[in-house]
């Protein structure tokens, strides 16, 4: 029984497929925490991106990580195809959560639910910032731009 409870947001602002590849996989021969991990990661600088940004730099401010939390409820295994769905939701004054529904489009079943805490940070000042009124608005907002 899961301990961790995610809600996901009502929409999803974008999406990419990942093949489990070999070194994916733990000694029961499923998809390794650590690997989903990475997967999430790479995900999020995708999103970013899409959006024509990176984690350093977004409206001239970087992006850290404050929290993960993953709510496993399936397995995957090698050469399973994943579909990675990304939102964005609970913007407060510094930051915002990244929403992760994790598909294995083999089995038909969500493999995870997972979000990251991020904020945004002035590397130059090595200081927490504000979000950008911009970066906010382009995701609350999506239907007005193109994402």
């Amino acid at each position: 029984m899961s301990r961790v409870k995610i809600t996901m947001p009502d929409q999803f602002l974008f999406s990419l497929q990942r093949s489990v590849g070999i070194s994916d996989l733990n000694y029961a021969r499923h998809l390794d925490s650590v690997s989903m991990v990475r997967i999430i990661h790479e995900a999020r600088l995708q999103f970013l991106a899409e959006l024509g940004f990176t984690e350093a730099n977004i409206f001239g401010l970087g992006m850290v990580v404050t929290d993960l939390a993953v709510d496993y409820q399936s397995e995957s295994f090698a050469n399973d195809t994943l579909n990675i769905e990304v939102g964005v939701g609970r913007f407060n004054r510094y930051g915002c959560d990244i929403y992760y529904q994790i598909n294995n489009t083999a089995l038909d079943r969500i493999v995870c639910g997972a979000k990251t805490g991020v904020v945004f940070f002035d590397f130059d000042k090595h200081k927490i910032a504000l979000i950008p009124k911009a970066f906010k608005e382009m995701l609350e907002h999506p239907e007005q731009d193109e994402i």
